[in-house]
């Protein structure tokens, strides 16, 4: 096993005076190549290089994802008489509880571990490639506080005798087994079964850049946990989830499909059971731009044209909302695809006055 221990700092907490943070809380993270392959690699080359990374607190009662901010700025590298240089984790309040929970000379122990971009229940499934299974780190978070504890004390020898420059930081390689206790102990489900907490504070700094930038942010696993969570964990046609335990017909579908190159914004996805999943890809029906329902005229379903013209359900948070420009790449490539024999070609004569269907409720591509 190997951890990261970082002591906290007075400077990095905010300055808390009369119970009042005078700035942002963060983390501030070790330069040390050790520590930083423990994260997501960012780039000194892009200003202020980001990503969005999922961090259970083992300190909570109850497990969940709580997604944070990790930033690289970087403007000694990228801007005139710049002098920034280094990495943070900005904190959140669902990672310290809604209140100002961590404390100067708190010494946090980081772990990663590897999860699936899939669900449980479809991994063993002989229909998934193996190429098809993504995988990305989640961080376990630690805090030890206790300075009376002998687990305090050798943390605190370690971060005292570390060889990495700059004050507070230490690499473990062993097996530190409070930790594993707790992980053991909280961690019962599976991390797609996890609640994830995603507050607008992370959304609003990812979306300080380009559409390039923003998608830089995001895999695999963050794209279908913002959209599960931006959709309420529920289909955003037919409202419902079939749900048992780690079990669910619930999925994160690309609008501008990966294999056309589309990106992992959560902006480019859509939370559809199954049934509506595997239909919206083989271009069954389509999500017009007043954000309905299109169902193809040649699609002999009682039950996809029950949803015909029915609205979608729009999150509430702008950022997880379907981008136009996916939708019209769905509308214009995608759908009418199943009438090319399962070709993934481009279904020409179904996206004609689009816009005009949509509003005399006409099906799409109806003469």
């Amino acid at each position: 096993m190997k951890y990261y221990l970082k002591r906290l700092g007075h400077q990095e907490l905010g300055s808390v005076k009369n119970g009042k943070a005078q700035r942002g809380r963060y983390i501030y993270i070790s330069k040390d190549k050790n520590v930083l392959d423990i994260f997501p690699p960012l780039s000194k080359t892009v200003t202020n290089d980001s990503s969005i990374i999922p961090i259970i607190p083992l300190y909570q009662k109850i497990a969940k994802k709580i997604y944070c901010n990790y930033i690289y700025h970087n403007d000694k590298y990228n801007v005139s008489g710049g002098t920034r240089n280094e990495y943070r984790i900005y904190c959140n309040g669902a990672l310290e509880g809604k209140q100002l929970l961590f404390q100067p000379d708190d010494i946090l122990i980081f772990r990663a571990k590897k999860t699936s971009s899939l669900p449980k229940d479809i991994l063993g499934s002989n229909d998934v490639p193996e190429a098809a299974v993504e995988e990305a780190n989640v961080f376990f978070l630690y805090r030890c506080c206790d300075k009376n504890s002998e687990l305090y004390r050798m943390c605190k020898k370690l971060v005292d005798e570390s060889n990495i420059r700059g004050n507070g930081h230490a690499i473990y390689q062993g097996i530190i087994t409070e930790v594993e206790n707790k992980i053991n102990q909280l961690c019962v489900k599976n991390f797609n079964e996890m609640d994830t907490v995603i507050e607008d504070t992370v959304t609003a700094k990812a979306q300080s850049g380009d559409i390039d930038e923003m998608a830089s942010l995001f895999n695999s696993v963050s794209f279908r946990d913002f959209v599960m969570t931006g959709y309420k964990q529920k289909c955003a046609i037919t409202g419902n989830v079939i749900q048992y335990k780690s079990f669910m017909n619930l999925e994160a579908a690309h609008i501008w499909p990966r294999s056309h190159k589309g990106l992992y914004l959560p902006s480019n996805g859509i939370a559809l059971c199954r049934d509506m999943h595997w239909a919206f890809d083989k271009g069954m029906f389509t999500i017009g731009d007043d954000f309905k329902v299109i169902v193809h005229p040649d699609v002999e379903s009682d039950y996809l044209q029950q949803y015909n013209n029915k609205s979608l359900y729009i999150p509430e948070n702008a950022f997880f909302r379907p981008d136009i420009n996916n939708l019209h790449y769905h509308q214009t490539h995608i759908y009418g695809l199943f009438k090319t024999s399962g070709s993934l070609v481009k279904a020409t004569g179904y996206y004609k006055n689009i816009n005009m269907a949509a509003e005399d409720k006409t099906p799409y591509g109806s003469n």
